[in-house]
């Protein structure tokens, strides 16, 4: 276990993919994600495979990663590493956690995210985790989008992608507006 947490890049490594555990990222998301040089990415990846902490596989030239979640000490290191992570690894968490959020963006100054969710119902205004979280609907979020609400194109500008799950639609409609999105950094 010392050998699994020991390591600075192997934290942030951790930080970056236990987040969102059923999701597979390839070296490339993994070294954007964490700023760290491929072949550090290389090495801590390889040693968190044969700790039993990440699946790999091979598609093509790309290998990629995923967290087992059946690994017998999954919930503790996932524990330790979201507690140990900045307060925003931890909230990105608590909305992937959630199956009725779509996406989040998070401002410029760190203390305010747009919530996109699945739920109409879902109050607009709260607060989470020290985060001041304004919550829109899908519908509305592409009726502002359409209609050019200056807040959302603002946020749109100068917010970055919180989730870094791509494959909702609702990104097809943010591309096809002109937009592009950056990753909160640690967001593969």
């Amino acid at each position: 276990m010392d050998t699994v947490i020991s390591s600075k890049a192997r934290n942030r490594i951790m930080q970056s993919l236990f987040p969102d555990p059923d999701r597979s990222y390839y070296q490339r998301q993994v070294e954007q994600a964490t700023g760290l040089p491929l072949r550090a990415v290389q090495r801590e990846l390889d040693r968190l495979t044969k700790a039993g902490l990440l699946f790999r596989r091979e598609e093509g030239n790309r290998v990629y990663y995923q967290v087992n979640r059946d690994h017998p000490l999954f919930p503790e290191f996932q524990a330790l590493t979201l507690k140990s992570a900045p307060p925003v690894q931890r909230l990105r968490h608590d909305l992937l956690e959630d199956p009725g959020t779509r996406l989040a963006l998070i401002a410029p100054d760190r203390s305010r995210v747009l919530l996109v969710t699945r739920n109409p119902r879902r109050p607009a205004n709260t607060t989470w985790q020290g985060f001041m979280v304004e919550s829109l609907s899908g519908e509305l979020f592409l009726e502002k989008l359409g209609n050019g609400d200056p807040e959302l194109i603002k946020a749109l500008r100068e917010g970055r992608d919180l989730l870094g799950r791509r494959e909702d639609v609702l990104w097809r409609h943010i591309e096809a507006a002109g937009f592009e999105v950056a990753r909160e950094p640690g967001v593969p």
